[in-house]
């Protein structure tokens, strides 16, 4: 038997060299950051339960519904996850006291701890690689990087993706306000 080696270059739609200057790359990037995050340090969770975890330690005690619902995933999936927390330890299931044939989901202390855990090695990594970034840099990019899951989330429930929905046109998106200068202290809304 041959084996058959094709390059890049070979299949429609894909070039041989990584993007430039476009969407594509920019979610090559993404794509990239996200896979170096997650290896860094493993964890004593993976990032898509630790994502279910953290919303549930935010949002106070939820109906798998409403968890669901605020992790943009489908109950079949976010059920699987929380089965999988639960059996680790990490949630815990309560009756809820308005109607008892639901249960609301709530983080364990057990929870909480590997929560800190993983979030204390990623912070260290992410501090490591970002220590000679200039301030105003790390604004700017945790700005864009807010604008752009924003929209993201947006266009997610707006259908976008789907056929639903048009695309907003470049025109109808608002400019970044500038980063503040340097050394001026952050203001947050309460």
């Amino acid at each position: 038997m041959q084996a058959v080696h094709s390059s890049a270059a070979d299949r429609p739609g894909l070039s041989r060299e990584l993007p430039r200057d476009t969407p594509e790359a920019l979610l090559v990037a993404l794509m990239r950051m996200i896979r170096l995050i997650k290896r860094t340090q493993p964890t004593a969770i993976e990032p898509a339960l630790q994502y279910v975890l953290y919303t549930v330690n935010c949002a106070g005690p939820l109906r798998l519904s409403d968890l669901a619902e605020q992790v943009q995933l489908d109950v079949s999936t976010v059920s699987r996850h929380a089965r999988a927390l639960e059996t680790s330890g990490y949630l815990q299931r309560t009756v809820d006291p308005d109607d008892r044939r639901a249960a609301h989901l709530s983080v364990t202390n057990a929870g909480r701890q590997v929560l800190d855990d993983a979030f204390a090695r990623r912070r260290a990594n992410l501090d490591a690689a970002l220590a000679d970034w200039p301030e105003g840099d790390l604004h700017t990019l945790e700005r864009l990087l807010n604008r752009l899951a924003d929209d993201l989330e947006h266009q997610s429930s707006r259908g976008a993706g789907t056929g639903a929905g048009p695309d907003p046109s470049p025109s109808s998106v608002p400019p970044a306000p500038d980063p503040p200068p340097p050394g001026t202290p952050e203001v947050h809304d309460a």
